[in-house]
């Protein structure tokens, strides 16, 4: 497995461990995990169906672009699923950022892995807003590395107006961070934003650094689709 992708992606996770030994050396669960418990809520999430989720708001299609370069609408990955989105850049170094929303989402994938039936529902996806650096190549190279047991989509924007429909769309604002001398530094200003969004496109719940974990996505999961299961017994959409 790649290791040396997984070194720019986690690399704020290594300055956070301060791993005495190489990065090559250092498993990427162990890492995943110390980013996890360095930042997750430390709450015991309450039982999926004891709580009810009212949709937020609807987001619309869009055209994307995967790891193998093709042209994907975001409602036919979706279709008929639950979609966990996380808007990220793989040179992210804020280790409450995209490097969480990475170790999370892997999380949710590993506990997807033990439960085919949950995960014939779900898919998650890593969506780019570096069109210049993260290529499809990029995002293969990202894929292989972290290497989904579940429906794990990794895109991007074919441009930027692409983009930025879909960041509106989302309410996702992000800004270039400039150098004095007028450079790029080569980071983004964003905030962290994980969303959960039914099969009717509506978003139900948003995640962010301090209330963000693996656990509480899947019991949020489980509470979308048993209230799903409840309408359809009688006729009605949510």
């Amino acid at each position: 497995m790649n290791r040396t992708v997984r070194l720019v992606f986690y690399s704020s996770l290594v300055v956070t461990l301060q791993c005495p030994v190489a990065w090559s050396h250092v498993d990427s669960e162990v890492a995943t995990d110390a980013a996890q418990n360095a930042l997750q809520p430390e709450f015991v999430p309450p039982p999926p169906g004891s709580y009810t989720l009212p949709p937020i708001a609807t987001v619309s299609d869009h055209q994307l672009v995967d790891s193998t370069g093709q042209s994907v609408s975001l409602f036919d990955l979706t279709k008929g699923k639950i979609a966990v989105l996380s808007f990220m850049y793989t040179a992210c170094a804020d280790i409450g950022g995209c490097p969480l929303a990475a170790a999370v989402l892997q999380q949710i994938d590993q506990q997807l892995e033990k439960r085919p039936e949950l995960a014939k529902q779900v898919a998650l996806f890593s969506v780019s807003f570096d069109v210049e650096r993260d290529t499809p190549e990029r995002l293969a190279e990202i894929r292989q590395a972290l290497a989904p047991r579940s429906t794990w989509h990794f895109l991007t924007a074919a441009n930027p107006q692409d983009l930025q429909a879909v960041l509106n769309d989302f309410h996702q604002p992000i800004a270039k961070l400039w150098n004095k001398d007028g450079s790029w530094s080569g980071l983004f200003r964003h905030v962290l934003k994980v969303y959960l969004i039914d099969a009717h496109h509506q978003v139900r719940n948003i995640y962010s650094t301090g209330l963000f974990s693996a656990q509480l996505v899947v019991n949020d999961i489980e509470t979308v689709l048993m209230e799903a299961s409840k309408h359809a017994g009688t006729g009605k959409q949510p």
